[in-house]
């Protein structure tokens, strides 16, 4: 039996299908065989989780109630499906169970803990998690997106606030996420700006009239090229907040073990759209982001970037003495 479910859930990962119901009835004809033991004696959704208060809710989900909710009622009729063979699973389950993966680090060893927990068979918490990650990636134009004239306005005021450098209008860097292989991820421009907007970027990025990167200190700086490379560090000091939210609330992400290599990009931009939700419904998150700064700090002293890990390790003391 054990070989019959090694051999399935391989399958399940190779399988490039979108047909949602033959995956559906492959489960049902391993099911047929036999089974995995599966705690059945209470449901974690309905008697425990439909119990959380709020702030346990948030604990356990690393998300709010509200969040969660509003995700839900989005991608819901994407998620109930109907099989001949078997109950469809709800939609609720199905996104507790996808989210519990994505704040899990390293799930994909403990896929038969949370398959327990969520009183479903292994491969079904397979075909959960692939739907609800397809489910988001077809609203990420919704919630992904860049901002209108009016809302660059907003921004725009937010930004000077900060640093005092007029008409910046967003930040861009990259980061690192641990994967299996080598993926070859197309690059795309950030390509409306209204006049005299930009965003800003580190010295890795080429300076040009929509990216205004820092002066390079080769130790001939003067007092003014000084002073706009510490307010161009203080505006976009945003940008490490937001990966170190994204690492510290979704911490699958700080390795993707993931057979199927062309399904990392879409777990990545689910996880930004679910980042992007709770930002839309503000709640208290800042022991996520501390913890995910420790994971940047690690990744970019792996990578050679002491630059950068001294801009990360700044930002965690400033957080610390806030």
């Amino acid at each position: 039996m054990e070989d019959h479910l090694w051999i399935f859930s391989h399958l399940l990962e190779e399988n490039s299908s979108d047909d949602d119901e033959l995956l559906q009835d492959l489960c049902w004809l391993v099911g047929c065989v036999g089974r995995t033991n599966i705690n059945r004696k209470y449901s974690f959704v309905q008697e425990i989780v439909n119990s959380f208060s709020d702030e346990e809710f948030k604990r356990n989900f690393r998300l709010t109630r509200e969040a969660f909710n509003w995700v839900q009622s989005q991608i819901k009729d994407k998620l109930d499906t109907n099989s001949k063979y078997k109950a469809n699973i709800p939609s609720e389950k199905q996104l507790l169970a996808a989210i519990w993966i994505l704040s899990t680090p390293d799930s994909y060893r403990q896929v038969q803990s949370i398959a327990g927990r969520f009183s479903i068979s292994k491969s079904s918490l397979h075909i959960s998690f692939q739907r609800v990650v397809k489910a988001l990636n077809n609203v990420a134009a919704q919630i992904i997106k860049w901002p209108n004239a009016d809302d660059r306005e907003e921004i725009q005021q937010q930004f000077y606030s900060s640093g005092q450098i007029p008409g910046c209008v967003g930040a861009i860097d990259g980061t690192y996420i641990p994967i299996k292989a080598q993926l070859k991820i197309q690059k795309d421009r950030a390509r409306f700006f209204s006049e005299n907007q930009f965003i800003i970027g580190d010295k890795a990025y080429p300076l040009c009239m929509y990216c205004i990167t820092p002066y390079i200190d080769r130790g001939n700086l003067q007092a003014h090229h000084l002073h706009f490379n510490k307010r161009h560090a203080q505006t976009r000091q945003v940008i490490e907040r937001s990966f170190a939210l994204l690492f510290g609330r979704f911490r699958h992400l700080k390795y993707l073990d993931m057979t199927k290599t062309e399904f990392i990009p879409q777990t990545v931009q689910a996880a930004c759209v679910l980042h992007n939700v709770c930002l839309m419904h503000q709640g208290n998150f800042e022991q996520y982001e501390e913890e995910g700064l420790q994971f940047l700090n690690i990744q970019n002293y792996d990578h050679d970037d002491n630059e950068e890990a001294l801009g990360v390790k700044e930002l965690q003391e400033n957080l610390e003495s806030s």
